[in-house]
């Protein structure tokens, strides 16, 4: 146990931040040594109050905080409270023996994560799930097609009556000019039920729509749009022919017009055909119907000037024509806007909105190449839009606006169809991607996320951290980078161990290129150790405060795993290690260490020993680290103590993996973890049907539509299949069929726990689940907890265990 207050020294002890080399710890409830401002009289103090239990010199118990529950900022490793926090800390132990409540429990330790960008998982110890929250599954239910006319207190009257509405804000901006609506809701069912009963109903003399949003990576919702269609046809227009006396004015005429149009794009060329109107002759094509000479003559003034029959006349008699053929066919629109002139590519644009998706995809059938007289005979294009709208505060817009023009420039040739448009508010940014195909949104959306997470700094392929970058000094030395290179931010992760850019891409490699070039100097620092031994506990108390003053936290590594001081730096760095260990040499009398216990992992004398807090049994540091790596591809949860040859029943701290795994390794833990329990629930979860998608979503009742938040995808919560909108949920009772004719011809059953099918190809009577790790005997399908038992079972019950050794007698 070590407490040594918030002594500015020791963030160089920060557990979750050191390198493989450098990270250290003796006990699952050895605390991070943290740091903060305090002046050199508050360090003094604080030390002079440090109390060292690694050792036998000195014994202080901690009475327990009187707040039971977790401390927020430990969980996030950014405490630097230790035993004064008011709150518990998981990696630290206390005396409930003076405390004045020590009948009161203690507070259950709970670990979240986010699991495959979208799923929140609630851990406790062993990594047991307690809970999962899907990113399907969200209390915000979005509103739009409002009038402008409605209150707001008609609104939220009208919310109320499909449940407890915590948070209410409107948004005037709406894409098709009326109000949009956020409401959160006490519950994501709350949301999920009023998005069935209000989506499509007629309010206010207005049909409106209601969606769920798609979480996106970075934990905020973002609004999908399906059931827009975007409508193009030919802007009504003239064909022209100009006549000029040379080419240099013939030529003059053409770059007029492709650099200005007033009403639509003008596109000009060399003509050599009848008419025949000078020399040189430029045809000049859509041209605003009412083109007059005279306005033609800004075009280097032609000698003679003729044009063609308007293909049509009136961008209002094809809107007319649109609906009507629309409405005549049944399919109910919920808006229908044209886009005013200019028109940029030649093209009039119009947006059209239905109450689902399918009847948007009815009306792109009912209109695309569609001919009509009122467009002069010329061809009508209708997408099926997919729209993904996100909405991002100034600062934040700010930060990454330039590689937003950067992405926005390169869109169309990397997407074709697709839209990007940004919309300013006060407050904030709204930016909305739209594509026609599903797939190309889902691609939008993952680069757009990517760009909106930041740059995080690599070099040579690999995440680029260094210890420094979390210690004061470092973090000194990151603003002064930020102060230099204005317009670019830089984000420091000590519990991911890496740093993320912000701004101007220029800047940012210029940043990057000092951030490695510093990385390269800590790195080449020479390194000195020695062995503390017994020692160690007076050099943290007496020495260790004073020396990391001296040299500076950034070169100092107190390992406790092996009794061990590491100095990074000079000769001189050193010199002053050295006198400071001597010092303390001749201060104190070190004992020997005796009665370590055995490892329950390699069974041999315990090396580098961590301590469970609970039930007292010691581990190797390797053999443990092993023993979660193990289990990543095991997937046996939860995970608990091998101590007492397997039969400890103390599961595993979630604090101690998150000491001794690096971050990745403890990610892919809690992953394992999270689908072990997937595997283990069956008719609780499914799996996205898309292929490779990794998330899963509850069962809905009918009528529910899910959206993927990662790949985008419809899916009906009944069949489980892509939404089949308009249809009823397939037969599928043709698959099943097939499996049970091969399940007659083959040895299988149903796991009694699980339900999961098992097929028996070989080995003994003795059957474990591949998904819930049931132990099973398959004759009589009799469960055995952790196996405990059945062999006897198998002998006694059934003459033996099934296999050609049972007549042997084994």
């Amino acid at each position: 146990m070590v407490n040594l207050g918030s002594h500015p020294s020791l963030e160089s002890l920060r557990i979750s931040e050191l390198s493989d080399f450098e990270r250290w710890g003796c006990e699952t409830d050895a605390s991070a040594w943290l740091d903060n401002d305090n002046d050199n009289s508050e360090t003094t103090n604080s030390m002079n109050s440090s109390i060292c239990s690694l050792e036998p010199f000195m014994h202080v118990k901690h009475p327990p905080p009187k707040n039971a529950e977790v401390c927020r900022h430990w969980l996030r490793g950014i405490c630097e409270r230790g035993y004064d926090c008011r709150y518990v800390h998981g990696d630290l132990e206390y005396d409930k023996s003076i405390s004045p409540q020590e009948s009161r429990p203690p507070a259950p330790f709970f670990y979240m994560a986010t699991v495959h960008d979208h799923m929140r998982v609630k851990f406790s110890a062993g990594f047991k799930v307690q809970e999962v929250i899907t990113g399907f599954e969200t209390p915000w239910l979005y509103l739009s097609n409002i009038p402008f006319n409605v209150l707001h207190d008609d609104i939220l009257h009208l919310l109320l009556k499909h449940g407890t509405v915590q948070d209410f804000r409107v948004d005037t901006s709406d894409q098709r000019g009326t109000l949009g609506v956020r409401a959160r809701f006490s519950s994501d069912i709350e949301a999920r039920n009023a998005n069935i009963v209000l989506n499509g109903t007629r309010q206010w003399d207005s049909i409106i729509s209601t969606q769920l949003p798609v979480n996106t990576a970075h934990g905020r919702g973002a609004t999908i749009q399906d059931t827009a269609v975007r409508i193009e046809w030919e802007a009504p227009s003239i064909v022209g022919y100009a006549g000029y006396s040379t080419e240099a004015q013939a030529k003059n005429a053409i770059a007029i017009a492709k650099a200005t149009y007033s009403e639509t794009y003008i596109w000009a060329h060399m003509y050599s055909g009848l008419p025949q109107m000078a020399a040189y002759t430029v045809r000049f094509c859509n041209l605003p119907i009412h083109t007059t000479k005279e306005q033609m003559s800004k075009y280097s003034k032609p000698l003679d000037m003729m044009w063609n029959m308007p293909n049509y006349t009136s961008v209002d008699e094809v809107a007319t024509f649109l609906r009507h053929r629309l409405e005549s066919n049944g399919l109910e629109i919920i808006s229908f806007n044209i886009l005013t002139p200019p028109y940029h590519d030649g093209r009039v644009k119009a947006w059209a909105y239905f109450p689902t998706p399918a009847a948007a995809k009815a009306a792109c059938q009912l209109l695309h190449f569609r001919k009509p007289m009122c467009t002069g005979r010329t061809r009508i294009f209708a997408y099926h839009m997919q729209s993904l709208s996100y909405v991002i505060p100034n600062d934040q817009y700010t930060q990454i606006q330039d590689d937003i023009t950067n992405f926005r420039e390169r869109l169309h040739c990397e997407v074709q169809g697709s839209t990007f448009t940004i919309a300013f508010s006060a407050k904030f940014v709204t930016i909305r991607l739209s594509t026609v195909d599903g797939k190309d949104l889902k691609y939008l959306k993952a680069k757009f996320e990517q760009l909106r997470g930041g740059e995080v700094v690599k070099h040579n392929g690999e995440v680029l951290w260094d210890r420094f970058f979390s210690l004061p000094a470092g973090k000194v030395y990151l603003r002064k980078l930020e102060a230099i290179h204005l317009g670019i931010a830089i984000q420091e992760n000590p519990s991911r161990r890496r740093l993320t850019l912000f701004g101007n891409p220029g800047l940012r490699d210029i940043v990057k290129a000092a951030l490695v070039q510093k990385h390269s100097e800590l790195q080449v620092r020479e390194k000195h150790s020695f062995i503390l031994g017994p020692l160690i506990g007076p050099f943290m108390h007496f020495e260790f405060p004073s020396l990391s003053q001296t040299l500076g936290p950034e070169k100092l590594v107190l390992d406790l795993w092996k009794r061990e001081l590491v100095v990074s730096g000079q000769i001189h760095d050193f010199r002053i290690a050295l006198q400071a260990v001597q010092r303390i040499q001749r201060k104190q009398n070190p004992r020997p260490q005796h009665g370590i216990a055995s490892c329950p992992v390699c069974l041999g004398e315990v090396d580098c020993p961590v301590t469970l807090s609970q039930c007292k049994h010691s581990y190797c540091r390797a053999c443990l680290i092993s023993y979660f790596q193990a289990t990543i591809d095991n997937k046996f949860f939860p995970l608990m103590c091998l101590g007492d040859e397997n039969n400890c029943t103390c599961p595993l701290p979630i604090s101690l993996a998150r000491q001794v795994l690096l971050a990745d390794e403890f990610d892919s833990l809690a992953e394992a973890a999270f689908e072990a329990y997937i595997h283990e629930h069956p008719n609780e979860f499914h799996y996205c049907p898309s292929p490779d998608c990794m998330q899963v979503y509850r069962p809905a009742p009918s009528g529910n539509t899910l959206q993927c938040p990662s790949c985008l995808l419809r899916i009906c919560p009944q069949c489980h299949v892509e939404q089949h909108d308009g249809f009823d949920c397939p037969d599928r009772d043709g698959g099943d069929h097939l499996f049970n004719e091969w399940i007659k011809t083959h040895n299988v059953k149903n796991c009694p726990s699980c339900k999961v099918p098992i097929e028996r190809a070989e080995g003994c009577n003795h059957v474990t689940c591949i998904r819930c790790r049931t132990h099973i005997c398959w004759v009589c399908m009799q469960t055995f907890p952790r196996g405990d038992g059945i062999y006897n079972h198998m002998r006694a019950e059934h003459g033996g265990i099934g296999n050609a050794f049972d007549d042997d007698g084994l």
